[in-house]
């Protein structure tokens, strides 16, 4: 979660928008986790965003078990969370533009403050036992709405006020809080759920909204603003195309998409089939799908912690392939065990290439997207990286319930390890990767 407020000057390059050195110093040098925390915009958004997803991780497991128990199905799971990515991929690109228009602090407030009262409402229905199938579909798309707004505009104000030598540790904060909540909502969720039902996780979820939008109102009122109006085209249709055309110029980001495209179809699969693995293959409960999720934030927030200190100006490239080329083997490794240990070992080193290989691309997007078009060049980049992950979750529950859980774990495995290794070999633009 991200907001900005308050008036900047010219944002007709990269360059000209990022914020200026420290006091006393022409360039903060190595990046740094203490001086980018002193920074009191980004600190708010952070923390903002820590207490969010600490209710986000908790309602996930609460929801997603609440489908699984009334449905039965694996294919059930799959087509709920197939509603939250569908927003991204659709609306992402027009939301973009707005997030681009509007001012990024108010817009995130009354985001979170809107995604606060639709997941109250949802408790309140859940409690009288009127939640049914479709009522649940419709509040995951609204929040997939939420979220992408959310997710947009925080990709956008982080580089308007953060250095550039410093978005490693800005952006691995980010995702450390992010792990961190989800090793403690995912582990906390189960046994929440399991002991006292899906009612009160959806409940402090709800409240954790509320609170994140308090936050973000105490950001500064003179943060600068990552959006000069003067400067950006007043037709809707004039800055969508100028997203996509920035993308189209930009081969690195055209080989990411083409990576992505097919990593995320499979990759989104699998994780909706994290229950039914644990239910029929682990033959465990809530708890332990819940700790699933947990190791693979472990690994996570490991991965986040080392990246966070590196300089990838010049390394990128290396560190996402780096991280890329072991996901296909440990999804092998997933549809080939049936053992609770070994699954934790394996979701941890999981998370760690999932955070090796993506935080490069996040910084290295941030540092080279001109800041008055980051919001909607960010989101028609995540729109099209995750054009056939709607898909992914409805082929995984079909494919599941046709022959089984691990097949389409070792078939997922099989097609990343390929489409990796081909990338590595084949995108030299990608594997050059610098800021």
């Amino acid at each position: 979660m991200s907001s900005s407020a308050g008036a900047h000057d010219d944002q007709s390059a990269p360059s000209e928008q990022r914020p200026p050195a420290l006091p006393g110093k022409e360039s903060p040098g190595r990046p740094s986790y203490t001086r980018t925390l002193r920074n009191r915009p980004f600190f708010l958004v952070w923390l903002a965003q820590l207490i969010s997803q600490s209710g986000d991780f908790i309602f996930d497991v609460a929801l997603i078990w609440f489908v699984l128990e009334i449905t039965h199905s694996a294919l059930a799971v799959a087509v709920v969370v197939t509603g939250a990515i569908l927003p991204n991929v659709i609306l992402g690109p027009f939301l973009g533009v707005y997030v681009d228009r509007w001012d990024r602090r108010r817009t995130l407030v009354a985001t979170n403050v809107g995604q606060g009262l639709i997941v109250a409402a949802l408790a309140v229905f859940v409690a009288l036992g009127r939640a049914t199938f479709p009522a649940l579909f419709a509040v995951v798309l609204l929040l997939g709405v939420g979220f992408t707004i959310v997710r947009s505009a925080t990709n956008a104000y982080v580089p308007s006020v953060v250095p550039t030598d410093d978005l490693p540790p800005a952006n691995g904060l980010l995702s450390l809080s992010g792990s961190l909540n989800q090793i403690v909502g995912l582990s906390i969720g189960g046994v929440f759920v399991a002991l006292l039902g899906v009612t009160l996780p959806i409940e402090y979820d709800a409240l954790s909204f509320f609170v994140a939008a308090l936050l973000l109102i105490l950001i500064p009122r003179n943060a600068p603003a990552p959006v000069d109006p003067a400067a950006a085209p007043k037709n809707f249709r004039d800055e969508l195309v100028e997203g996509f055309a920035f993308i189209r110029q930009n081969r690195f980001m055209l080989e990411i998409i083409c990576i992505g495209v097919l990593v995320n179809f499979f990759g989104n699969g699998v994780f909706a089939l994290f229950a039914p693995y644990t239910q029929f293959v682990l033959h465990a409960g809530v708890a332990v799908y819940g700790l699933l999720g947990a190791f693979v934030a472990v690994g996570s927030l490991v991965g986040a912690g080392v990246m966070g200190k590196v300089d990838m100006h010049t390394t990128a490239g290396k560190y996402l392939f780096a991280g890329g080329v072991t996901l296909g083997p440990l999804l092998l490794v997933v549809g080939l065990t049936a053992s609770v240990p070994v699954a934790f070992v394996v979701m941890a080193l999981f998370g760690v290439a999932v955070t090796v290989t993506n935080l490069p691309i996040s910084v290295a997007m941030q540092a080279k997207i001109p800041g008055r078009l980051l919001g909607r060049v960010g989101a028609a980049f995540s729109a099209l990286v995750l054009a056939t992950s709607p898909a992914g979750p409805l082929f995984a529950g079909w494919f599941a319930e046709t022959w089984s859980v691990p097949a389409f774990f070792v078939l997922s495995g099989i097609v990343v390890t390929v489409v990796i290794a081909l990338g590595a070999v084949m995108m030299r633009s990608l594997r050059t990767l610098r800021y």
